[in-house]
């Protein structure tokens, strides 16, 4: 979509009433329906329309607004809560965001700023975020269009910058594969910005982080409903030593917690410890290999190769709890049998260090997804299987 296209289309009113009649309807239907029935682009009006329906959940401000967007900006897009979290801690005078995009961040972050600058290079994007912040009208958020390197020529309190992780339509990790790379981008940060915020990929391996950074102050986790959205690392650039402080925070059910990576990595472990319950960190701890901080209170049995935790205690704080029901051999007669002693057609299966898939064995056992019951399925030093109730 074009973004004159896509703009025309939200200047319409006979389009915005038409969006909003017919949000929730089949979108293949009222194509069949009102095709060539209209006064403006209803080709672009459809597409907009099947952002927004996926929008309402994401970045609620723009389809309440009715603010311009498509397709692979929503993609690439910070969430509405996320980018609300992000205002509790990144705040200041002036703030230069290197790598506009639709304009998601910089439209919370203005909030807690005097002044915003975001740049965006490319020329259609930024004419969307443009158009938003003038609808939304926002004094102090200034759209730019270029290079946002170039911009490195004053002082800001804080530099904000999320690195396109496909250039060239090639998903990348490594920092030096990003556009723009950040290290390249260093001393001329550390030359006008007080802080600097980057946003990297929830798959970044945190202990690159301190190798490739000398100034970090902090690294945030955030999640949004169990699933990690973002490797957020604050850059003091006052700093020359690193600090290993990382914030573990569900935008959605509110789970924080600020811990210190400094800290020995040791367990109060017993191997006189075998259960009843099965101790499984979420997705913040177990990225932050911080089980130990949480479980320093709690006698536990780590299992021998997994990140699973064998405990007296059921229920303890970044972790999912489960009864066991019983563990077995990773054999699929016995797993039978064992489901249809305990009455179990329902069960959700979780599998490590095996290339199977849940569907091959759900097909094994004659069973479906779904329900309270959890099987997982070990091939380590030795092969086990786990069958398991999880505790609410």
């Amino acid at each position: 979509m074009q973004s004159n296209d896509i703009i025309d289309v939200l200047e319409s009113e006979e389009a915005i009433t038409f969006i909003s009649e017919n949000i929730n309807a089949d979108l293949p239907s009222i194509s069949l329906k009102y095709a060539g029935k209209t006064s403006f682009n209803f080709t672009i009006c459809l597409k907009l329309m099947a952002v927004y329906a996926k929008a309402q959940k994401k970045i609620p401000l723009f389809w309440n607004k009715r603010l311009a967007i498509d397709q692979r900006s929503y993609e690439q897009c910070t969430s509405q809560a996320v980018a609300e979290y992000k205002c509790s801690f990144i705040k200041g005078e002036t703030l230069l965001d290197i790598t506009g995009g639709i304009g998601v961040d910089s439209i919370f972050l203005s909030s807690t700023f005097q002044s915003v600058k975001a740049v965006e290079k490319n020329m259609e994007l930024h004419q969307l975020a443009a158009y938003n912040v003038t609808k939304l009208d926002i004094p102090n958020l200034i759209r730019l269009c270029g290079e946002g390197a170039n911009y490195l020529d004053q002082k800001y309190d804080w530099i904000y910058v999320d690195p396109d992780r496909r250039p060239g339509n090639v998903r990348a990790v490594a920092l030096p594969s990003l556009e723009p790379n950040v290290l390249d981008l260093l001393p001329d940060f550390k030359h006008c910005a007080t802080w600097v915020y980057i946003k990297l990929s929830p798959l970044f391996d945190l202990s690159e982080i301190w190798r490739q950074f000398i100034n970090v102050k902090t690294v945030h986790l955030i999640a949004e409903r169990g699933e990690i959205k973002e490797v957020g690392v604050i850059l003091d650039m006052s700093r020359f030593s690193n600090q290993k402080t990382v914030v573990l925070r569900d935008v959605y059910s509110d789970f924080s917690q600020e811990i210190n990576l400094e800290a020995p990595n040791v367990f109060n472990f017993s191997e006189e410890v075998s259960g009843p319950y099965l101790l499984v960190p979420i997705a913040l701890v177990s990225k932050a290999g911080a089980a130990h901080f949480f479980l320093k209170e709690t006698l536990s049995t780590k299992h021998e190769t997994f990140d699973l935790y064998f405990s007296k205690s059921s229920s303890v704080y970044g972790f999912r709890s489960f009864e066991i029901m019983i563990q077995t051999k990773l054999n699929v007669k016995e797993l039978k049998l064992a489901c249809r002693d305990f009455g179990i057609t329902q069960l959700n299966i979780v599998i490590k260090g095996i290339s199977d898939t849940p569907d091959l064995w759900h097909k094994k056992l004659g069973t479906k997804d779904g329900g309270n019951y959890f099987l997982f399925l070990l091939k380590g030093n030795k092969n086990h299987a786990i069958l398991v109730q999880s505790i609410f």
